[in-house]
């Protein structure tokens, strides 16, 4: 925030805006931190939305005549994902085989990004399909992150 203005007057309320803007950050961190304890605590009852649209899910991958092992393997991994939202905390095996799991597809990406790079740098692929890949794989990196950001 400035300390003054263009016309080089102090800024009006300087002090106040600095300590309001602090106090709002100090009193929803905690909030912040503190939230998903209280909603494993809460122990709210199953989503049936949840259910309901894994069903539509699966009926509409039928529909599109999928291939019924593709459909199969969509359900285990739906299975699993479910397994771990509700697990709750982390000495849950669903929970470790999730960490795990997003470990291993994480360093498998930055393996990824790595050789798109050296092919780069070998001159075996240009610009624009190095963009292309990175582009895609940046997206698969937001989709692995917990809070759909990269970190």
């Amino acid at each position: 925030m400035p300390e003054q203005l263009a016309s080089g007057e102090p800024f009006p309320d300087r002090d106040v805006i600095v300590f309001v803007t602090g106090g709002v950050i100090v009193l929803t961190l905690p909030q912040g931190l503190v939230l998903p304890g209280i909603v494993r605590w809460a122990r709210l009852p199953r989503d049936t939305a949840v259910e309901a649209e894994r069903q539509l899910a699966e009926t509409q991958a039928a529909d599109l005549g999928t291939d019924p092992d593709v459909v199969e393997r969509l359900r285990r991994e739906l299975d699993k994902r479910l397994e771990f939202l509700w697990a709750g905390d982390g000495d849950h095996p669903a929970v470790r085989h999730d960490e795990h799991y997003t470990a291993l597809h994480r360093e498998l990406v930055a393996q990824m990004r790595a050789t798109v790079v050296r092919l780069r740098d070998e001159r075996r692929i240009d610009d624009t399909v190095l963009r292309q890949v990175q582009a895609a794989l940046d997206l698969e990196e937001v989709r692995l992150s917990p809070n759909g950001m990269v970190e």
